[in-house]
């Protein structure tokens, strides 16, 4: 009797558990999503998060993300986030999908907090689980200067989005913004700027040395610069570094005979031609990489490289005194020189060489800090007493030790797609589902004989 039952009825119960666990398990996680659902990707994640443009009335939210998406900022007084604004470039009602997001929430009040979400591919970001927070300030009357507009084109690699950012400050100033046009043209004015302390606008002067910050989707590329009598900075290619503050440009109003005049006439030494792009023993991943440096405004500037390919072609100072050389054709990687030939102010001819290194494609490159400086500071998620964030939320208001050109870089978990613990479960149920099968089987078979 024992031996029948055993072989009948015990193996068929185990067999109907096992079955019935299996499938019970599978369909939860299939219910739950757990399973089979892919949660969000980093491609939506905003990277370089910065608020600028902070004003009575207005302030400025960009960032960056790996992809384009649709971008937009749920804002309000209270926490309710009632309200919600597109991107400056969604103005006219159509929606885009972007990589560079610039979004201006506007119609604020004075003095007033301000709560807000980032909403990036339909999925929502906040600092940390708290929403960002950020004071408007107090309206002021703007100075009796005329207007400094600063205006110039950024020159994108020809694989790269044609989207950029411009950011600018000085060392005591808050940091505005402007958005770059598809054609690389931008404008800013510069009597936007106020002090630290937000109380009122900052008194430009022509020997003051701004910073600008130009970021595009994977460049970016760090200027120093004077405010030029035109208004018009030269073109600047976005991934290199740039230093047109006075003492590195000649006197764009004198032409190359008013200067070789007055030089002779005062007897001064002859300013020197110089290459500004490569530094010396510079490393590039970009084979086909830009090399600028000034000259004698109008001159002709013979560039030899040696190189595989020995490169030599003519170029021109333009009325600035601003030449650039890009080579039409990729140089091997390898170590070469680049040497200039050009007369300088007293018409003495002078050579000049610099050495650089080119590195194969995709081979990642540590090269040395350039001089200079970024318009804001980029904040990590890690809480200094500086202007870093913190876990909690950071309020940003007009005080002298913390300006509200503060960046924020959020920080959402995003976790990676499915996960092990419910993929183990999954073939846990798969496996006892095929066990109970298998001992269905077996006990049928047994029954049988």
């Amino acid at each position: 009797m024992r031996n029948t039952i055993w072989q009948k009825r015990i193996p068929t119960l185990l067999g109907i558990l096992f079955i019935t666990i299996g499938i019970g398990i599978t369909t939860y996680l299939i219910k739950t999503g757990v399973l089979f659902t892919t949660k969000a990707g980093p491609s939506e994640d905003p990277h370089n998060v910065r608020i600028t443009n902070i004003t009575d009335s207005s302030f400025t939210v960009s960032y960056t993300t790996a992809n384009k998406v649709v971008g937009s900022v749920n804002y309000g007084r209270d926490q309710d986030l009632s309200q919600i604004t597109l991107d400056d470039r969604d103005e006219n009602g159509t929606v885009s999908n972007f990589s560079i997001h610039y979004i201006t929430v506007k119609n604020l009040e004075p003095q007033t907090t301000y709560y807000l979400s980032i909403n990036s591919g339909g999925e929502t970001f906040t600092q940390d689980g708290s929403l960002y927070r950020i004071q408007t300030v107090s309206p002021i009357p703007r100075l009796g200067e005329e207007d400094k507009l600063i205006s110039g084109k950024i020159l994108f690699p020809d694989s790269s989005t044609r989207e950029a950012l411009v950011y600018i400050s000085a060392d005591e100033t808050n940091t505005i913004s402007t958005l770059v046009k598809e054609d690389g043209t931008y404008s800013i004015l510069l009597n936007l700027l106020r002090g630290k302390d937000m109380s009122s606008y900052y008194s430009l002067s022509e020997q003051t040395p701004f910073r600008m910050l130009v970021e595009g989707q994977k460049e970016s590329s760090n200027v120093r610069f004077n405010i030029p009598p035109s208004g018009a900075l030269p073109d600047i290619g976005l991934g290199n570094e740039y230093d047109f503050t006075s003492e590195n440009l000649p006197e764009a109003t004198q032409s190359a005979a008013s200067i070789f005049s007055s030089l002779d006439l005062q007897g001064q030494t002859s300013p020197m031609p110089k290459i500004s792009i490569p530094k010396e023993n510079q490393t590039f991943t970009d084979n086909q990489p830009k090399f600028t440096g000034t000259a004698v405004p109008q001159s002709s500037i013979e560039i030899v490289i040696h190189s595989d390919e020995n490169i030599r072609t003519q170029v021109t100072a333009d009325l600035r005194g601003n030449w650039s050389f890009r080579p039409s054709l990729p140089l091997s990687p390898g170590v070469h020189t680049i040497t200039i030939i050009a007369r300088d102010a007293g018409g003495i001819l002078r050579t000049i060489t610099q050495s650089f290194t080119i590195f194969e494609s995709g081979t990642q490159v540590a090269e040395a800090a350039t001089p200079s400086a970024t318009p804001v500071v980029t904040i990590t998620p890690t809480p200094t007493p500086t202007m870093q964030p913190t876990p909690t939320t950071v309020i940003i208001t007009p005080t002298p030790t913390t300006p509200p050109q503060v960046t924020i870089v959020p920080s959402p978990t995003i976790p990676p797609p499915g996960n092990s613990s419910a993929l183990l479960l999954g073939i846990l149920g798969v496996g006892l589902s095929v066990l109970g099968f298998f001992i269905l089987l077996l006990s049928r078979g047994a029954s049988s004989l």
